[in-house]
């Protein structure tokens, strides 16, 4: 890709971003926000799940109540 397209491709987005309105920008961020992942789960997947579920168990047998 040479450097004019480069350039081009990065107006256009830019200029694409600034004709969208404050509010549907907001809205985009909100909803991109609400679809990503907790940063746990995302670097280390399932295994902080399974460290409270097991951390849980364990605080209940400890009390003596059942699961």
């Amino acid at each position: 890709m040479s450097t004019n397209d480069y350039l081009k491709f990065l107006v256009q987005e830019m200029v694409k971003y600034m004709d969208t309105p404050r509010e549907e920008r907001r809205e985009a961020r909100m909803l991109r926000r609400e679809q990503r992942m907790h940063w746990t789960y995302r670097l280390f997947g399932m295994v902080p799940f399974g460290m409270k579920m097991f951390a849980g168990q364990q605080k209940n047998r400890l009390k003596g109540g059942s699961r």
